[in-house]
């Protein structure tokens, strides 16, 4: 049985913040969505507040009749007046707070690259996981027509259970999930709370119980743990070592369903890093603890070197006994100078992902 981990970075639709050619280029739109929508949820605004949205709306243009349509940050307004913008005078924020009107806003979203999705596709293709995590995926209904016109129609394959939960994460970068086998429990922990009463997951760490054919129970624990792409301060570090140690005590908790857990996804870390020594604990071990997984290049980001790793499938002890082979495949991704890519892969707007799909064999025979 073939269990995988993929960051897929959305499948039809991405936000334009998030595509520009640094990190750096997006990272201050994606900070200002999340001041403005931070703001306007308060129940009264407070000078200070009015001022930043006025600061904002300089920059996108909120406040015109028509706003622009190319800029970073969308406002999506449903009643009332947030700002007015008088023919004589400069322009005001008319909203004192939540209740005097409806709306949001939100990051700008692009069509993704046709060949880039045909590329995801012929990643999972190659490999064919039983259990795939699947890390930043829109939304269910995406990973579904992924699975019927992609999957599918272009490679005659297909996953008869798949499931998305929404998570805390307003860009539409969730965690899903796609399986050979029954899912018959689903648990979310998207309001579990973090030490200072904030909530601690970014996006969530869901738990899925999978009765495989053989009649175990298997748990797998998707995570995809605080970014490094606004920085990695010492908050940033802080935040993602409490959710790993989060995250390894509902791993740890779901060995009273079955003694088969695997914790897995984009972990945004390299594993000799403080923030994921807790993970590593209680003898759970990554997959690459067999011999045969890449000690050239360990990495399953950019290039595959060791401190690019990111992605992870992390057994508890009685499914690590069970491992027999794993690997990583990098051919959707576009580096034609250190690998050779896939023939349908020819320039980096192609790849399937940056990161690349990490797999593992598991013998559950007798």
């Amino acid at each position: 049985m073939r269990l995988a981990t993929f960051n897929l970075e959305n499948l039809f639709t991405r936000p334009v913040a998030m595509n520009q050619s640094t990190d750096a280029a997006g990272r201050e739109a994606i900070e200002d969505d999340a001041i403005a929508n931070a703001i306007v949820a308060k129940d009264a605004y407070s000078e200070s507040d009015k001022t930043k949205l006025l600061d904002l709306t300089a920059k996108y243009k909120w406040h015109y009749r028509d706003p622009p349509r190319n800029a970073l940050v969308q406002l999506q307004k449903i009643r009332g007046q947030l700002f007015r913008n008088p023919q004589n005078g400069p322009v005001e924020v008319v909203a004192d707070g939540r209740d005097d009107w409806v709306g949001w806003f939100e990051l700008l979203r692009e069509d993704v690259n046709w060949m880039a999705t045909f590329n995801t596709g012929r990643v999972i293709s190659e490999v064919r996981p039983d259990i795939l995590i699947c890390v930043e995926v829109e939304n269910r209904s995406t990973l579904e027509r992924f699975n019927e016109q992609v999957l599918r129609a272009k490679f005659n394959f297909v996953y008869p259970h798949f499931m998305v939960i929404d998570g805390n994460d307003q860009r539409g970068i969730d965690l899903g999930i796609f399986s050979r086998f029954p899912i018959v429990e689903i648990r979310s922990h998207v309001d579990d709370p973090a030490p200072n009463g904030e909530r601690l997951f970014s996006r969530d760490c869901p738990e899925y119980d999978i009765i495989l054919p053989m009649g175990e129970r298997l748990v797998i624990v998707p995570n995809h743990l605080k970014s490094k792409r606004n920085g990695n301060n010492e908050a940033s570090q802080n935040r993602r070592k409490a959710q790993a140690e989060g995250a390894h005590a509902i791993a740890v908790a779901a060995l009273s369903r079955s003694s088969f857990v695997l914790l897995g996804g984009d972990l945004n870390d390299s594993p000799d890093g403080p923030a994921l020594a807790s993970l590593f604990t209680e003898g759970f071990q990554d997959v690459m603890s067999h011999p045969n997984y890449p000690t050239d290049r360990p990495g399953t980001y950019e290039t595959g070197l060791p401190s690019q790793k990111l992605d992870y499938l992390i057994m508890s002890p009685q499914l690590r006994a069970k491992l027999q082979d794993t690997g990583i495949e990098r051919r959707g991704s576009y580096h034609p100078r250190t690998w050779q890519p896939f023939d349908t892969v020819t320039k980096t707007s192609e790849e399937a992902s940056d990161h690349h799909l990490v797999w593992a064999n598991f013998d559950f025979g007798p």
